[in-house]
Parts: C-alpha cells; sequence; structure tokens
C-alpha cells in the first residue's frame, strides 16, 4: 500500500465517519425548531419532551463529531498542504461562511438547552431557528469543497484574478448542497421514525406514538424530495464531472465507462429501494396498529448504513485523482507531502483505535436511544 494510496484511505475514512455525525446533528437542529412549533401549537408536553430527548442526543454527536473535526484537520495539515492551501485560498468565502455558522450555532446549543423553561416560550422557539440556521451554514459553505473537487470551476479566476466568488458558479454545487442537507434530513427522520416506532410497540408510551407519527409522515416528503435530488446530481455528474460518472453509474454513463464502483452503488440503490419498501409498510402497520419491532429497527440499521456507503461512494469513485477534470484529473499524487511515510501498520492502528471509539460511542447511544438509559 502506497503512502498516497494510506493518507488518501485514512483522510477518506475520517472524513466519512464526520460526516455521517454532522449529518444526524444537522437533521436534529432542523427538527428541533419545528418540533417545539408544534409544542406552541398544540401545547403538547410530549412533543416538547421529545425535542428536549433528541437536543440531548445531538449535543452528544455534535461533541464526538468534533473529535473526528479535528483529525481532519491534522490529516489535512500532515498529508495533504497543498490541498488544504487550495481550499483555504480559493475556497475561502464558502469556508468563511461554514466558519460563521459554526461561530453562531455553537453559542446558540448553550442558550438554547440553559434557556429552556427560563424564557419566553416563543424567544426560546426563534434560539432554536438561530441554531437551526447556523447549522446549516456549515454544509453550505463545506460542500462547496465537494462540488469544487469533483468540478473545479473558479480554479483559474482565483488565481488570476482574485475572483472568489467564481467558485459559485459550480453547477454541481446547488443540487450537491440540497442533496446533502435532505440527505441529513432523510437519515434523522427514518431513523426516528424506526426508534420511536420500536419504542412504542415496545411498551405502548403516548409519547412515543406521537414521535413516531410525526416522524414516519415528514419522512415520505423528505425521502421523495432526497431520492428526487440524488438523481439530478447523478445527472450533473454525468455531464460534469465524467471521470466519476463513468465510475459510479457504469453502463448509464453516456460515454466508455469503466464502472469501478458500480456494484456498490447498486447495492446502495437496492438499500435504498428497501428503505422506500419498509417505510411505506411501516405507514400501514402505524396506522393498523400492527406491531413490527423488527421491521422499524430495520428502517433505522439501514438508515444508518445507507448514507455512509453514499458517501463511499462519491468520495473513493474520484481515486487515484483527487480533483477531476472532466474524464480526468489531478492525481492525488500531486498533493501529497512526500516527507511523511505512512505505513499499512499505521492505517490499521488508526483505523482499529478510531473503530474502538466509535464502538464505545454506538453502545452509548444504542443505552440512550433503545434502553431509555441518561434520558433525565
Amino acid at each position: 500500500m502506497s503512502d498516497v494510496y494510506s493518507s488518501f484511505v485514512l483522510l477518506g475514512y475520517v472524513t466519512i465517519v464526520h460526516l455521517f455525525l454532522v449529518n444526524i446533528v444537522l437533521g436534529i437542529a432542523i427538527f428541533i425548531p419545528i418540533l417545539e412549533y408544534i409544542y406552541l401549537k398544540r401545547k403538547d408536553n410530549d412533543i416538547k419532551e421529545i425535542a428536549k430527548r433528541m437536543f440531548k442526543v445531538m449535543v452528544v454527536i455534535d461533541l464526538f463529531a468534533g473529535v473526528w473535526a479535528t483529525w481532519i484537520t491534522v490529516f489535512l495539515a500532515g498529508f495533504w498542504p497543498l490541498l488544504t492551501f487550495y481550499a483555504t485560498t480559493v475556497l475561502f468565502i464558502p469556508i468563511t461562511i461554514s466558519l460563521i455558522g459554526i461561530l453562531i450555532s455553537l453559542p446558540s446549543i448553550g442558550v438554547y438547552w440553559f434557556t429552556w423553561e427560563k424564557i419566553n416560550e416563543k424567544l426560546h422557539f426563534l434560539i432554536g431557528i438561530i441554531l437551526a440556521i447556523g447549522t446549516t451554514m456549515v454544509p453550505i459553505g463545506f460542500n462547496m469543497i465537494f462540488s469544487f473537487i469533483n468540478d473545479p470551476v473558479g480554479l483559474n479566476q482565483a488565481l488570476q484574478n482574485n475572483d472568489l466568488y467564481a467558485v459559485f458558479a459550480n453547477p454541481l454545487y446547488p443540487e450537491f448542497t440540497l442533496h446533502r442537507i435532505f440527505g441529513a434530513l432523510t437519515l434523522v427522520s427514518l431513523l426516528y421514525t424506526g426508534i420511536f416506532l420500536y419504542r412504542y410497540w415496545k411498551t405502548g408510551q403516548e409519547v412515543y406514538r406521537k414521535g413516531a407519527g410525526i416522524f414516519i409522515y415528514a419522512s415520505l416528503p423528505i425521502i421523495l424530495v432526497e431520492s428526487i435530488l440524488g438523481a439530478i446530481y447523478a445527472m450533473e455528474l454525468n455531464i460534469n464531472s465524467g471521470y466519476i460518472a463513468s465510475s459510479v453509474l457504469g453502463p448509464f454513463y453516456s460515454q466508455n465507462y469503466s464502472g469501478s464502483l458500480f456494484p456498490v452503488f447498486m447495492v446502495f440503490m437496492i438499500l435504498v429501494f428497501l428503505l422506500w419498501i419498509i417505510l411505506f409498510y411501516l405507514l400501514y402497520a402505524y396506522n393498523k396498529n400492527l406491531k413490527s419491532l423488527k421491521l422499524s429497527l430495520s428502517l433505522s440499521i439501514l438508515s444508518l448504513v445507507t448514507l455512509p456507503l453514499g458517501e463511499f461512494i462519491n468520495d473513493y469513485s474520484r481515486y487515484p485523482y483527487f480533483i477531476v477534470t472532466g474524464n480526468t484529473g489531478i492525481p492525488a499524487s500531486d498533493f501529497f507531502n512526500n516527507i511523511m511515510n505512512i505505513s499499512t501498520g499505521w492505517v490499521i492502528v488508526s483505523v482499529v483505535v478510531s473503530v474502538i471509539l466509535a464502538g464505545v460511542f454506538s453502545y452509548y447511544l444504542y443505552q440512550i436511544l433503545l434502553k431509555e438509559k441518561y434520558s433525565e
């Protein structure tokens, strides 16, 4: 395993895990003010309790996601300094948008929690909206990085004319950003649909029935929009990023194709299809009060698996290039810090340590979400 490939794998691994976590944070952050709005309209304390429990989960995940963000920063600075240079110069404006979002969201988390039931309810709801806006600004900015390395629009204008706004003309950016945001909403809505249905059918508590009702009906339009955005993004890749499209779409690519990731992409599509089928059945079971504990858990588990697999396909499909330019690209080796020596052993140790940490974290979430421990 070469140093370039090893560092590419490590960066990809920590990036996928980080994106997985922050997508859960983003989805919950958007749903929190929606739930509080429902509470304000209905004056239903069960809805407020749902929002509180979800908020606690969001805080824990956000803290853990921050650890992985630190790893990404270290890997970029140490292994990919030239790529870091381009990201912080050419993409200065979108990165600044993300940093402003972080500066808004982090204080809002503390203010939102410590003012719960201590200030006017409408003012507290407004703080929740500010939290959601700040959290959403983060992917609005950072998703430009992924759009840029798929199609480096604005590179020459930035380096030659100091035009840092030219990157926003990237045709992949709008669809990809919306695709990511609705992907987060899809993940969270399906995850909590399964969890609340499982808890309701297991305990019969009314709070879980209400939560299941909200999320199962929210999931249907959200996953529909996400599926449409995914199809549009695939078509944009077909036009503007031929190398990735050929690797992922295989025989569905309009020109010559390699199809190296096409089998993985088909597995991904099967998982999406299963999510649709299980969701429709659970909607039927919910309305008919037919218990299906295994399928409710299956929906939550599949939602947690499908998003990281999609991220893997999107990220790995560019190799051996880092920045893709049509049907070719700039090799990853051109951005690599050749002073670094990364053995296969370091890769294995890094993955093993992170898997152990992720295992402990997953067990903790399991205790919170399904066993209802530490909920007070």
